[in-house]
């Protein structure tokens, strides 16, 4: 992923980009599964546990018998589902429609029946991702454990610059907010001060290790 150096510019255009009423990502909601769901049931299906569950029963009945003896090398055109998790019970994103539902993820206009195509070897993909594709068959499960320096990098602390408010665009910032450069960079507020802001351009998933199930669908 590129980085783009702040220190020393003077000034820095930021487009404001709010992607809930709740600048805490910890404090937002999930989406509903249905408008019929009463806030009882949606707790329930959205809870740790159940998360876990559906996640261990999809990986259960995922790993289906291998139909082909050809494995995945590189630049072949593959196309996978997958569970992208941070733990057990935490999903960040996922092409499995009942484990989006459990576990918060859930978009409505999203088409489920659409899996993740790719060619390995491309770029396409992070380089731990595209490692460990190759040599799986067609059916075949896999979890993997991707390290952070092989996936969005370690955090830094080098990577938080602290900006006048003079400079950007006049707004009640608070902690947490996400802003967008010019150049589509991506910046959350770390700290809020008297005449300054500090920003930081870490990925959000800078130093975690992800966790991948992943099921070949087809080899192109």
């Amino acid at each position: 992923m590129k980085k783009y150096l702040l220190i020393g510019v003077v000034t820095l255009s930021l487009a404001l980009a709010w992607c809930n009423q709740t600048s805490n990502p910890e404090e937002e909601q999930s989406t509903p599964i249905s408008e019929n769901t009463n806030q009882e049931e949606t707790l329930s299906l959205n809870s740790p546990e159940m998360c876990a569950n559906v996640i261990k029963d999809y990986l259960a009945k995922a790993d289906l018998k291998w139909k082909w003896t050809k494995k995945v090398e590189k630049w072949h055109e593959i196309v996978v589902h997958y569970v992208w998790r941070l733990n057990d019970t935490e999903v960040f994103d996922t092409s499995v429609e009942e484990v989006a539902k459990a576990c918060g993820k859930h978009h409505p206009a999203r088409n489920y029946n659409e899996w993740l195509a790719f060619k390995v070897g491309a770029g396409q993909m992070i380089a731990g991702f595209d490692k460990w594709v190759e040599g799986m068959k067609v059916g075949q499960t896999k979890t993997i454990t991707i390290p952070a320096k092989e996936a969005y990098g370690e955090w830094s602390e080098s990577n938080i610059v602290e900006i006048e408010l003079s400079n950007l665009p006049e707004w009640n910032y608070e902690k947490w907010m996400k802003l967008y450069s010019e150049m589509w960079q991506t910046f959350t507020v770390h700290e809020v001060k008297e005449k300054t802001v500090m920003l930081d351009s870490n990925h959000e998933l800078a130093g975690k290790d992800l966790i991948f199930d992943i099921t070949l669908v087809e080899i192109k």
